[in-house]
């Protein structure tokens, strides 16, 4: 917290001193970090964990799934051949 209002108070001083033609920026940064100072991260978070749980199931669904069927088709078409070796090899 207290480093929050020195950032803020060089962050007011940096605008009013680089930016004279706008006076109510230093009004607007006040008000936004007066706001929720407490909950501030916690909407980011919420925000965070909801877009990692949907690129989760979208990696899921469109890449590890197929990843995961392709190889079992690999695997059963190898397992095929090998049994189709062996039934020529009896047969010889």
């Amino acid at each position: 917290m207290f480093n929050e209002n020195i950032v803020n108070e060089e962050v007011t001083n940096l605008v009013t001193t680089t930016n004279a033609a706008a006076p109510a920026v230093p009004e607007v940064i006040a008000t936004a970090s007066s706001g929720n100072s407490g909950n501030s991260g916690k909407g980011f978070k919420v925000a965070a964990g909801v877009g990692l749980t949907v690129l989760g199931f979208v990696a899921y669904k469109y890449i590890i799934k197929p990843v995961i069927a392709k190889i079992k088709a690999q695997k059963a078409q190898q397992a095929q051949q090998a049994q189709q070796e062996i039934i020529e090899l009896e047969e010889e």
